[in-house]
């Protein structure tokens, strides 16, 4: 991450949020990119719960939206650490939290 891009303001605008499963999908305005978010707790508890947020493509969000199978298998591989490279934002700390 950039000095420019920590000193942004990010205005995130949900287009759907399950409370059931856990996850939120939406746009992020400031750089128009959308995403899939999703809780993390610290481990120990140590520090705040905090959200971890995946970039999507818009056809991957329609995808999603229509079909929540395919949301819920790329929300779990996102969960197990296999689409860091996605990341919209990198957590702060360098002690990463997990899933809940």
């Amino acid at each position: 991450m950039t000095l420019r891009e920590a000193s942004m303001r990010y205005e995130f605008e949900d287009i759907k949020i399950s409370r059931e499963k856990r996850y939120s999908l939406g746009k992020e305005t400031t750089t128009n990119k959308y995403y899939l978010s999703f809780p993390v707790s610290p481990p120990n508890h140590r520090y705040v719960e905090y959200e971890e947020y995946y970039e999507i493509s818009s056809e991957q969000l329609s995808e999603f939206l229509e079909n929540e199978d395919l949301l819920i298998e790329f929300l779990d591989k996102c969960r197990r650490r296999k689409k860091d490279h996605l990341f919209l934002f990198y957590p702060i700390n360098s002690v990463r939290g997990y899933p809940n």
